[in-house]
């Protein structure tokens, strides 16, 4: 009787993930004072994004930016003034597979910077800043397979189900968000100099319009001179709640999954009623939507008859995504900073500063461990000059957060809500909220029957052999070598579970 394949079409994706990359990018920018007039640079930050991305072969191609901002003092060096430059970076990204085939892909890289140096010279400003780079490519893949074989009495098979996610759909938006805030007169705020901001996404909806809205709330932090005795420089925090609206190319799949970064706060501080102070921000706001699909599969893993003509399989090994990983996570952590020795001593904090540089991370007991580097910055007035002492120091962190994520997705660590209080003229205790973003997928692999056909077999001898276990086998295995029903090997015997290799095995073939 000839066997009646069911086929099926597979679609699924196959995910490439890029080398992680480091790549130095530098701006050089004039200061607006004298070549003659001494310069210093109290703090130096930055932010990276990327702005588009290609595969090209076995590399992905990157285009970004990358903002700095600088705190520096220019002949009065106990006025302090801000500075914004942009340097733009093209970087490639070797790919961990090779893609040997062309297919239409959704790409998502990413850009975080783990180091920024600043340095005035002849009246510029020298700006360095070191940015980590990753990208994932999701290439969909389309294959027709059996799935099974109709119902015969000759044949044994064995299927395997095979839980499969996949993009159907994405879009993207940037917006400019504009608001305002009352800074409070008791701060005596005099100009505001710049603010950092960071998004967190808590909310998002579909709707039957090919629209998802994306929710959320953007953290500030800006930084003003003051006319406050011995408080030149402060710092406000504010939130700025977000709604953003993104349209899909595609369907709007079983689960939404959103991504929203910062690229660009600008913040202008005017005179307000009531003699304080109002802060005008504007914040580029970048949003990103995948839709996906989950589904389970049934596939035929195996099959053999138990006389006549056997069956010639041909199989291919696929790969596919069968989870998505996008979690946001913080937790608090503190370190105690010694000042180098040499150092001016401390009468008043300022401002403080921490960038995490993640080294390590390992899942245990559910928990991710992360540890690394805290390039800490500080701040501060001494006793006998109202020029402010910035310092930088490197200090060991270790965070422990609850999440799904583990060591092998896109780990990307934060600091906010950075505060810093000398506990000694020579030492001072630093706060801070450590933002974890961890994003990823989990990857499957199967090898699924694309083709067969009935071929001859040999039979094998009826009666009763001794088989002796071989290390790895199966109940399966052994069926199919002497083509007979699986059951009848756990019939003849009973232990067969808790076997080990070269364990007898009775077979009986009727």
């Amino acid at each position: 009787m000839e066997l009646q394949w069911i086929r099926e079409n597979m679609e699924t994706e196959q995910i490439l993930s890029a080398r992680p990359t480091q790549a130095v990018v530098e701006a050089e920018v004039a200061l607006p004072g004298g070549l003659r007039e001494e310069a210093r640079v109290y703090y130096a930050d930055a932010t990276a994004s990327v702005s588009g991305g290609e595969l090209t072969g076995s590399r992905v191609m990157t285009d970004g930016k990358v903002m700095f901002h600088v705190l520096y003092a220019q002949g009065d060096l106990s006025k302090i003034a801000s500075l914004e430059t942009s340097a733009d970076f093209h970087q490639a990204l070797p790919l961990k597979e090779e893609n040997i085939q062309p297919a239409a892909v959704h790409l998502h890289p990413r850009a975080q910077v783990q180091h920024v140096s600043a340095k005035a010279f002849n009246g510029r400003l020298l700006l360095q800043a070191i940015i980590d780079l990753t990208a994932d490519a999701a290439l969909p893949r389309n294959l027709s397979f059996i799935r099974d074989v109709a119902e015969n009495e000759n044949i044994q098979r064995a299927t395997q189900v095979l839980s499969m996610q996949r993009a159907v759909g994405e879009g993207e938006n940037t917006a400019l968000l504009k608001e305002e805030f009352e800074l409070s007169d008791v701060l005596q705020i005099k100009d505001t100099l710049y603010a950092t901001a960071h998004a967190q996404v808590e909310d998002i909806l579909g709707g039957a319009d090919g629209k998802a809205t994306v929710t959320g709330v953007i953290q500030l932090e800006a930084y003003h001179t003051a006319d406050m005795p011995g408080r030149p420089l402060v710092y406000t925090r504010h939130s700025m709640p977000f709604e953003q609206a993104v349209n899909l190319s595609g369907a709007l799949g079983d689960a939404l999954i959103a991504r929203s970064t910062v690229r660009d706060v600008a913040v202008l501080s005017r005179d307000g009623d009531d003699n304080g102070k109002i802060m005008r921000t504007e914040v580029q706001l970048h949003t990103e939507i995948t839709a996906v699909e989950s589904r389970e599969l049934t596939a035929l893993k195996d099959v053999f008859t138990l006389s006549g003509p056997d069956v010639e399989k041909s199989s291919q090994h696929v790969f596919y995504r069968t989870d998505t990983v996008n979690e946001q996570a913080a937790e608090s952590g503190k370190t105690v900073i010694m000042l180098p020795e040499g150092s001016p001593r401390i009468k008043q904090m300022l401002l403080s500063f921490a960038r995490p540089i993640l080294v390590r991370a390992e899942k245990q007991n559910g928990k991710l461990i992360t540890e690394g580097i805290l390039e800490a910055s500080l701040v501060y007035l001494t006793d006998d000059s109202e020029i402010p002492v910035s310092i930088a120091q490197e200090e060991p962190f270790r965070a422990v957060f609850s999440t799904q994520a583990d060591e092998n997705d896109h780990l990307m660590l934060a600091a906010s809500q950075v505060e810093a209080s000398a506990i000694t003229g020579d030492r001072a205790e630093m706060k801070y909220i450590l933002r974890l973003t961890a994003e990823g997928v989990r990857k499957g692999e199967a090898d699924v029957i694309t083709d067969a056909a009935e071929t001859e077999a040999q039979e094998r001898p009826r009666g009763i052999s001794l088989y002796f276990l071989q290390k790895g086998e199966s109940a399966w295995d052994i069926a199919r070598r002497y083509r007979i029903p699986v059951e009848e090997i756990g019939e003849m015997n009973p232990d067969f579970s808790d076997a080990v290799p070269g364990t007898p095995v009775i077979i009986y073939k009727k």
